[in-house]
């Protein structure tokens, strides 16, 4: 009888084990509103270009099987038709060789948002195309202006896991669980980097790294990249 008693808690116990490893999971997405549905593109809109037209390149952003992706056609830029301010971004990606794409945050619709916006890279950083880049051209970099810690990226072909936050002025990026960018754009003092990048004379919105808000957003550059798990948690 006691070997049975000592049996059945074992078989309780290896039962709930999972439910706690769960339950920590999803304490980890608490608070997070999926923003791609698998299916298509509702919540998103294209950006536009300077004549009013759609920021898209041929067909779009492909959907297949839950996820998004651009191709070597076609893309454009992709952006939440909700603004954010403060926020946590998670997503999946996978490359393919020499792939390049972007994340704009607190971008307008219009405009380049690596300058009217901020961008943060998304790179093959093991492309040969890409072997005499600048530090801040990098994979996860704030672009143009915060290098990051380079060394984390998975082989082309696996699936990446990457966190964004942007709380008031710090910007913080982790790829596949490790912080490779944690930079205050009040840091940025490069009178180059700032005449690029900020730009006080326009309105709120279309400033740069000065903007409070804004669209977050994929910018295709003419390559395949698959998106998946794309999910927010505003601040």
């Amino acid at each position: 009888m006691r070997l049975r008693h000592v049996l059945q808690l074992s078989a309780l116990a290896l039962a709930i084990m999972p439910l706690h490893t769960d339950a920590a999971g999803q304490a980890d997405e608490k608070g997070f509103t999926t923003l791609f549905n698998g299916k298509d593109l509702t919540g998103w809109v294209y950006g536009r270009r300077a004549n009013g037209t759609e920021n898209k390149s041929g067909q779009g952003y492909q959907i297949e099987n839950g996820v998004l992706y651009s191709t070597k056609d076609d893309g454009g830029n992709l952006y939440t038709d909700k603004e954010y301010a403060d926020f946590v971004f998670r997503f999946d990606f996978k490359l393919t060789e020499n792939a390049n794409n972007g994340i704009g945050i607190r971008a307008p619709l219009e405009g380049d948002a690596a300058y009217v916006g901020i961008e943060i890279q998304v790179l093959d950083d093991g492309g040969s195309q890409y072997t005499k880049l600048q530090p801040f051209q990098y994979h996860g970099s704030i672009y143009g202006m915060i290098p990051p810690k380079r060394g984390f990226q998975k082989p082309v072909g696996e699936w990446n896991s990457e966190e964004i936050t942007a709380k008031g002025r710090q910007i913080t990026v982790k790829l596949n669980g490790t912080t490779i960018v944690d930079g205050n754009l009040d840091d940025v003092k490069d009178e180059a980097m700032l005449k690029a990048h900020r730009d006080l004379a326009k309105p709120e919105g279309s400033r740069g790294i000065a903007n409070t808000k804004g669209h977050i957003g994929f910018l295709g550059h003419g390559a395949r990249v698959e998106f998946r798990n794309i999910r927010v948690k505003e601040l």
